[in-house]
């Protein structure tokens, strides 16, 4: 029955998504500002699910490049209900219906393989950066369960660098289900269906954000330093004393 009741709620918040997209795309003016709208809408879809939101430490104001450890889709909500930021995601998802719909709506960045992909995004991202705005990235390039934490890929620190802005790393943690099952972890086989199928029979989760100490570029500092910069602080955060581990073939082909 829960399922069902939030199953109903769920249907009603995408609708209304949907109403919001629609909304921003004929904003011919450019005057309906997505960032808090997607804060809203994500700030319900957390209630919806009844994941609490627990925020630890204080954030950045103004332009800032946050990078995240990747557990599940949740990641984006989490952060997107408390901070006003647009996200960098594959360009797959922009052709997706309902979730492209609302990420496009979002204003979000897309990475495209390939020869000057990351290059062009690279790019876009400083722009946006420069004028005052904020940028998350999940530089592991793919999720984990959440008690690990892959290598970080360095390629987009180069915006913060080119724009002269900080990296603020965040740090999430998810509470695991009465039997001890990670319900939130978006990995190996799973569908996009079946995490949120178990997240609706969730009674209740809990999920940690703790803002980590920000990190400024210094005079001469690499992409590849900053990286490991922000990893170390997310790392003492989530999996202290753990080493980062071999990349993945999705990562490697990211960085390539």
């Amino acid at each position: 029955m829960r399922a069902i009741f939030r199953s109903a709620r769920l249907i009603l918040h995408l609708c209304t998504g949907v109403a919001l997209v629609l909304l921003v795309t004929l904003d011919w003016s450019g005057r309906i500002a997505p960032e808090p709208l997607t804060r809203w809408w994500n700030g319900r879809l957390l209630k919806i699910l009844n994941i609490r939101l627990r925020v630890h430490g204080q954030p950045l104001a103004g332009a800032q490049l946050i990078v995240c450890n990747h557990i599940s889709w949740v990641d984006i909500p989490v952060i997107a209900a408390c901070e006003l930021t647009r996200f960098v995601s594959k360009v797959e998802v922009a052709s997706w219906p309902i979730a492209g719909w609302l990420s496009n709506a979002a204003g979000s960045f897309y990475i495209r393989r390939g020869a000057g992909g990351t290059r062009q995004l690279i790019q876009a991202l400083a722009e946006h950066l420069r004028g005052g705005g904020s940028a998350t990235v999940f530089p592991e390039g793919t999720t984990t369960d959440g008690d690990r934490m892959l290598k970080f890929q360095p390629r987009l620190f180069a915006a913060a660098i080119d724009s002269g802005s900080p990296v603020q790393p965040i740090a999430l943690r998810y509470s695991r289900a009465a039997n001890g099952e990670n319900i939130a972890a978006f990995v190996g086989e799973q569908t996009l269906t079946n995490n949120l199928n178990r997240l609706l029979k969730e009674r209740k989760m809990t999920v940690d954000l703790t803002w980590c100490a920000p990190i400024r570029p210094q005079a001469g500092q690499d992409r590849t330093a900053l990286a490991q910069a922000a990893h170390a602080a997310i790392c003492a955060v989530v999996a202290p004393g753990k080493l980062p581990e071999v990349p993945t073939e999705e990562q490697q082909s990211l960085a390539a």
